[in-house]
C-alpha cells in the first residue's frame, strides 16, 4: 500500500512538474511572440505575469528568455523592426543589445539582415558595437552589404563599422558584389573599402565579379581602380577567367573602362603559358577572341579561324596528357571538365544521379483501418511529435513508421518523418518520404516546402529554391515561406561563390 501511494505521489510530482513546464513554455511563447509581432500590451503583460511567477528580475525576463536557438525577445523585434518593443526593452535592460544567438548573432546583425534601416539606427543608438561578428565573422556591414541597403551602410560605417571586417568568403565589398548590388559596391569604395582586397581564397572582388559574370559590377570596380594584374594561384588573372568561361559582357566593360591597363593584361601570361585570349580561342569564344585579339602581342593579324583550331589542339593535347598522367579510376570525361561552370554542373548532376528518381517512387495503397486503429495511429503520431520536439530523432522516425504501417496513405505522417531524418542527418531518405507525401497530396505546400529543405542539404540549391518558388505559389501570404525562400536563394549564392572561389584556389 505504501509503495502504492509512493507511486501515486511520484506521478502527481511529474504531472504537476510537466504542468509547470508547460505554463513557463507558453509564456515564453508568448513573451517572444508578442516581441515579434510587435504587441507591446501583450508583451508587458507577459512580463508582469513571470514577476507573478517570482520571476522579478526584468534583465532575466528579456536576457535569458531564449528560443531554442538561443534567440532573445529583442532577437525578433529588431529581426521585424517593431520599434517600439525595442525601446522598451533597451529602455529597461540596455544590455540586451549584446545578446547573441546560437551563431552569435546580435539584435543588430538581425536587423541589418533583414534590411530593417529604423531598428539598425535606433540600435546603434544605444551604443551597440557594429563590429561584433557572429561565429563565422560576418558583421552587420556584411548583411547590409549583401541586401544592397545603402543607407543602412553608410550609418554603419558612421558608427565605425569596419570595412575590412571579413569571412572565409570576404569583406561587406565582397557580398555586395556576389549578390549583383552594384550601387551598393559604388557607396562601399566611396566610403574607403579596400578594392583590391583577398578573401581567403585569394579572390578579389574583381575577380569575384568576373567569374560570376556580373559586367555592371565590374565596370564599378574597374572605374574604382581595381588592380587588374592581380593573380590567383595559377598566374590567373580576372581577365583570364572572364576569357575562358566566355563572358563577353564582362570583356566588353574591361576595353570601354580601362583600354590601355587592359592592353597590358591581355599579354600576361598563367603560369601554363597561357594569355586570355588563348584560352578564349580554346574554348571556343569567338567574340571573345575578337575583341581580344587587336591588343594581344603576335595575334593581331592572326587568322581567327587558323588561331582557335590551333589553341583548341593545345587544349585537346592538355587533356590528353592529363588522361595519361591521371590516377586510377578517374575517367577521361572527367578530365575534360575544365571550366569552373562544367565542374559545378557535373557535380550538381552526379547528386541527382543519386537520388532516387520522383517518378520510381511508388504512391502507398490507402488501407482501410478500424477507428481504433486510427486512434493509434493517431497516438504514435503525437508520441513522434515528442520525440521530435526533444530531438530524438531516431525515436521518432520510429514511431511516425508504426503509425504509417496502421495508415500508409497518410500525407502528414510522411511529412513528419522526413523532417526527423531531416534531423537525423539522412537527407535522402527525407526526400524520399516528402516525395511520397507530395504524392499523396500534390497542393500541399508544407510537402514543397520540406522536399526543399531536404534538396539545400543535399547541396542541390537551384532545385531546392524551385520547390520552395513552388510552394509559395500555393501559399502566396506565407510570409515565413517567403523568407526561407529568400534565404534559400541566398544560401544557393555564397555556396556557388565559395565553390567558385575554391576551385580558382
Amino acid at each position: 500500500m505504501a509503495v502504492n501511494t509512493a507511486e501515486m505521489l511520484l506521478t502527481k510530482e511529474k504531472e504537476k512538474g510537466a504542468s509547470e513546464y508547460e505554463k513557463q513554455k507558453k509564456i515564453v511563447n508568448d513573451l517572444l511572440t508578442s516581441a515579434e509581432n510587435g504587441d507591446l500590451e501583450m508583451l508587458t503583460k507577459t512580463v508582469e505575469s513571470m514577476q507573478v511567477m517570482g520571476i522579478t528580475d526584468i534583465k532575466e525576463t528579456l536576457m535569458d528568455f531564449k528560443d531554442a536557438h538561443k534567440r532573445t525577445a529583442l532577437h525578433f523585434a529588431a529581426a521585424k523592426g517593431r520599434r517600439k518593443v525595442i525601446s522598451y526593452i533597451l529602455d529597461r535592460v540596455p544590455e540586451c543589445v549584446q545578446c547573441v544567438d546560437e551563431e552569435g548573432a546580435t539584435p543588430l546583425l538581425y536587423a541589418a539582415k533583414e534590411n530593417e534601416f529604423a531598428a539598425v539606427k535606433l540600435l546603434l543608438a544605444f551604443s551597440v558595437d557594429p563590429n561584433k561578428a557572429m561565429n563565422n565573422g560576418t558583421t552587420a556591414l556584411h548583411e547590409a552589404a549583401a541586401n544592397g541597403s545603402i543607407r543602412t551602410v553608410k550609418l554603419l560605417v558612421e558608427h565605425k563599422a569596419d570595412l575590412e571586417a571579413t569571412t572565409k568568403n570576404g569583406t561587406a565589398l565582397h557580398l555586395a558584389v556576389s549578390e549583383d548590388r552594384e550601387k551598393t559596391v559604388a557607396e562601399l569604395l566611396r566610403l574607403g573599402a579596400k578594392v583590391d582586397v583577398m578573401n581567403a581564397c585569394g579572390v578579389t572582388p574583381l575577380m569575384l565579379a568576373c567569374l560570376m559574370n556580373k559586367p555592371v559590377v565590374v565596370k564599378e570596380l574597374l572605374e574604382g581602380g581595381a588592380t587588374l594584374s592581380l593573380a590567383m594561384a595559377g598566374g590567373l588573372t580576372a581577365l583570364h577567367m572572364a576569357a575562358e568561361t566566355g563572358f563577353t559582357e564582362v570583356v566588353q566593360e574591361y576595353l570601354n573602362c580601362r583600354l590601355e591597363d587592359t592592353k597590358e593584361v591581355a599579354n600576361l601570361v598563367s603560369d601554363a603559358g597561357a594569355k586570355p585570349l588563348q584560352l578564349a580561342a580554346g574554348m571556343g569564344h569567338h567574340e571573345i577572341v575578337t575583341l581580344l585579339r587587336p591588343i594581344t602581342k603576335r595575334f593581331e593579324d592572326a587568322d581567327l579561324d587558323k588561331l582557335m583550331a590551333e589553341e583548341k589542339a593545345k587544349l585537346d593535347e592538355y587533356y590528353e596528357q592529363a588522361t595519361k598522367n591521371k590516377p586510377p579510376g578517374v575517367s577521361a570525361e572527367a578530365n575534360k571538365l575544365t571550366t569552373l561552370v562544367e565542374k559545378l554542373e557535373a557535380e550538381t548532376q552526379r547528386k541527382l544521379a543519386e537520388i532516387e528518381k520522383e517518378e520510381d517512387i511508388v504512391v502507398p495503397e490507402a488501407v482501410e483501418a478500424s477507428e481504433e486503429k486510427k486512434a493509434e495511429a493517431a497516438k504514435l503520431k503525437d508520441e513522434g511529435n515528442k520525440a521530435y520536439l526533444t530531438k530524438n530523432y531516431a525515436l521518432s522516425v520510429d514511431l511516425y513508421s508504426q503509425a504509417i504501417a496502421i495508415t500508409p496513405a497518410d500525407a502528414v505522417l510522411y511529412s513528419n518523418r522526413c523532417a526527423a531524418h531531416l534531423g537525423a542527418g539522412d537527407a535522402k531518405l527525407a526526400l524520399h518520404d516528402v516525395r511520397v507525401s507530395k504524392k499523396l497530396r500534390p497542393e500541399w505546400p508544407k510537402a514543397l516546402f520540406r522536399e526543399g529543405q531536404c534538396l539545400e542539404v543535399l547541396g542541390l540549391f537551384e532545385e531546392a529554391a524551385c520547390a520552395m518558388w513552388a510552394a509559395m505559389q500555393l501559399a502566396p501570404d506565407d510570409k515565413l515561406l517567403k523568407r526561407r525562400f529568400q534565404e534559400c536563394v541566398k544560401r544557393g549564392r555564397s555556396d556557388h561563390q565559395a565553390k567558385l572561389t575554391t576551385a580558382n584556389a
